[in-house]
């Protein structure tokens, strides 16, 4: 058995890449130096800020909750929230509720749960079928990615979240990478920092990643050692991802060659670096972000994505009073996406 390189107790954690093993108590100090030099080198927080935590029940969210939740009884103007999208996926979603519900009763967090049936209309598994029946070329994911996002900013902004943090950890965000850089998405690049959404729409709520320098199996054995990891369940749409590809991809790289991960983090920040420079991904302060036509919430385009799926899916009404009222390039978007529910039917 390893030995810690600090004090040579059993060790519970060893990084290959670092030539270090560390026992529970000079683990947990490990883990809590490198969130706090994240939170401090990109200045994640405000002194006042009311954190929500985005919770989905799974373990590198609640190990975030627990951690943000005990650093802010030392921060008198921190106040931290939880909120959970329940897309409504069967036999899935369910068991982390109960999981976000059970911790937040026993440690006196305030939480919210919003539901794709309340600001959707349907539950992901019935949008999945929708689009399947109606020919839709659309992975689960796509809809769910999009809508989860959507529905986040605005249930976040509705109980008064000066800042989201979500749970996203070194190997969430270097897939993300390689699947923009595979699928040529440059603009999505710039978004991967460990802060994220454009500050000057007053109706987006900023995104920040307190976990963005921490790899997975960091946080799995925080949430392991807090009691936090009581079980796994795997999203039933998972594998039909690209991600679940280029996870395992990356993995097996980081088996053969130790440090692979931070040297991917490395690349997205010194590629987030150029598009900056190039102007590409961000819009400029003239230029600001969209509003969209339809909904109001912030959008990249004049019809947000979220509107252009749901008039896909046909689950989205426009009157003709109202399509002739929008500016041409939304109504252009709002008819093209009309006519491709038209010829799916």
């Amino acid at each position: 058995m390893a030995k810690c390189s600090i004090c040579g107790k059993p060790a519970v954690y060893v990084s290959r890449a670092a030539g270090l093993a560390l026992c529970q108590r000079h683990f947990l100090e490990y883990f809590d130096r490198k969130v706090r030099r994240t939170i401090r080198r990109y200045q994640l927080f405000k002194p006042r800020e009311h954190i929500v935590v985005a919770a989905s029940g799974g373990k590198d969210s609640m190990a975030l909750l627990h951690y943000l939740h005990n650093l802010a009884k030392r921060v008198p103007g921190w106040k931290v929230s939880a909120l959970l999208v329940d897309e409504g996926i069967g036999g899935y979603r369910e068991y982390t509720v109960k999981r976000l519900v059970d911790y937040a009763e026993e440690h006196g967090v305030e939480y919210y749960i919003a539901k794709f049936k309340d600001y959707i209309g349907y539950t992901l598994d019935k949008i999945v079928r929708m689009g399947r029946e109606k020919g839709l070329p659309y992975l689960p994911c796509t809809y769910c990615g999009v809508f989860r996002r959507y529905i986040m900013n605005r249930a976040a902004r509705e109980i008064g979240a000066t800042v989201v943090a979500t749970g996203h950890n070194l190997d969430d965000i270097v897939q993300t990478f390689l699947m923009n850089v595979l699928g040529n998405d440059w603009a999505k690049i710039v978004r991967l920092g460990p802060v994220s959404g454009p500050a000057n729409h007053p109706r987006f709520v900023r995104k920040v990643k307190p976990f963005y320098e921490v790899l997975e199996k960091e946080t799995t054995l925080y949430a392991v050692l807090h009691g936090l990891y009581t079980g796994f369940e795997e999203c039933p749409y998972a594998q039909m991802s690209m991600r679940w590809t280029v996870r395992r991809m990356i993995n097996e790289l980081e088996e053969r060659s130790p440090g692979v991960k931070y040297s991917l983090l490395r690349s997205l920040e010194t590629a987030i670096g150029i598009l900056r420079r190039q102007g590409i991904g961000e819009p400029s302060d003239e230029e600001g972000l969209y509003t969209c036509a339809l909904c109001g919430e912030p959008a990249a385009h004049p019809i947000c994505r979220a509107c252009q799926l749901r008039l896909e899916l046909g689950i989205m009404e426009v009157s003709r009073e109202k399509l002739e009222s929008l500016p041409p390039e939304a109504r252009q978007m709002v008819e093209n996406a009309l006519r491709l529910a038209e010829k799916r039917k």
